[in-house]
């Protein structure tokens, strides 16, 4: 165990959760049939997770947040510095949770309420266990992931990019009638189910799942900042009186007429991600990006966070060169594309790299 002084035990614990013990084979007698049953099976028979005496495993039944802390534990995490660490104050020495709570929060892993807080007693929602398990993995694509959920528009701020990349990694799906429900208890089916497919990602190797804890403390995922929901973020370039022109994904013409477009093919946030407008005629559209300087600053607002980036390069490029959208580059960057006057086969590019 890395950085941490393990206690043994002395409670029985109703919910066996953190238990070495593998009842009967892990053969419960109440998960034929259910949706989960070969998560549970799998996850038990590898040691992580333990039924009741009784031979069941009560898949449907609520599961606490000090419960998944316990569950969580099997991953022996490494500890982090953070300044002025100080443990929820709800969570005393002599409660069986004590030292999974801890682990867990001076690894990072978990948040608590305002005020300190961890009500470990709560059951836990979907969106806090999201919120717990984005803490071990980071996919590449967790900012350009569209969403399928109806109530998309409903996840908080907080939790939004946890969802993404959760989504995006493979670990949640679809719920019922396409809602992800996020405000509602999650069963200990569910939570095994997505560590499971966790586990699964680092082919059952918890020592990955760990260095993934680590690297997603020292470097989090970024909170999601207030934007309308139709929107991908908004612009602004001082230097040509452009101030928060918003953006909107989709680079066709209907989209263009009400925003700037963004191209599909490129990211929404690390790496390329390219825009496009029209040169005139329109409330948000390029008319004075062919006066902007090398130098200028540019500002992108997504729900990811805000960045700076500098412009470091204008030029023309041919109408068919699609190389600015489709290409891959080390820095954070914006393309803009848009057209040039009396110039039909000629496009103008503006490139901007993100402030050190």
């Amino acid at each position: 165990m890395k950085g941490r002084t393990k206690i043994a035990l002395t409670i029985v614990l109703g919910l066996v959760l953190c238990s070495t013990h593998v009842f009967g084979a892990a053969k419960y007698s109440d998960i034929a049939g259910h949706k989960d049953s070969k998560y549970i099976l799998e996850y038990a028979q590898r040691g992580f997770v333990d039924g009741y005496p009784d031979g069941t495993f009560q898949p449907d039944k609520p599961i606490t947040r000090a419960e998944v802390t316990a569950l969580l534990d099997k991953f022996d995490f490494y500890a982090v510095t953070f300044d002025n660490f100080q443990l929820f104050l709800d969570v005393k020495k002599e409660d069986w949770y004590y030292n999974f709570v801890y682990n867990a929060a001076q690894a990072g892993v978990i948040r608590g309420y305002e005020g300190n807080v961890f009500q470990p007693q709560n059951t836990i929602t979907r969106f806090e266990a999201i919120s717990m398990l984005s803490s071990f993995v980071r996919s590449d694509d967790y900012d350009t992931v569209q969403l399928p959920y109806a109530d998309a528009d409903k996840i908080p701020l907080w939790v939004y990019n946890a969802v993404k990349n959760l989504y995006a990694a493979g670990i949640i799906q679809e719920y019922d009638n396409n809602e992800i429900h996020g405000t509602e208890p999650v069963t200990r089916s569910e939570i095994v189910r997505m560590l499971a497919k966790l586990l699964e990602q680092y082919q059952w190797d918890k020592t990955q799942i760990t260095t993934a804890a680590l690297n997603n403390a020292k470097d989090p995922l970024p909170t999601a900042t207030e934007i309308p929901y139709d929107l991908l973020g908004y612009i602004t370039i001082d230097s040509i009186n452009m101030k928060e022109y918003p953006v909107k994904d989709g680079a066709d013409l209907t989209t263009i007429k009400t925003a700037i477009g963004h191209f599909a093919q490129s990211s929404t946030w690390d790496g390329n991600v390219a825009l496009c407008g029209h040169n005139r005629d329109y409330q948000y559209d390029f008319r004075y990006l062919h006066k902007v300087e090398m130098g200028d600053v540019v500002v992108y607002k997504t729900r990811f966070g805000e960045r700076q980036y500098v412009i470091t390069e204008k030029k023309e490029i041919a109408e068919t060169d699609w190389t600015p959208v489709t290409q891959t580059t080390e820095k954070n960057t914006i393309s803009m594309i848009t057209c040039i006057e009396e110039k039909p086969a000629k496009r103008l590019l503006v490139q901007a790299v993100q402030l050190e």
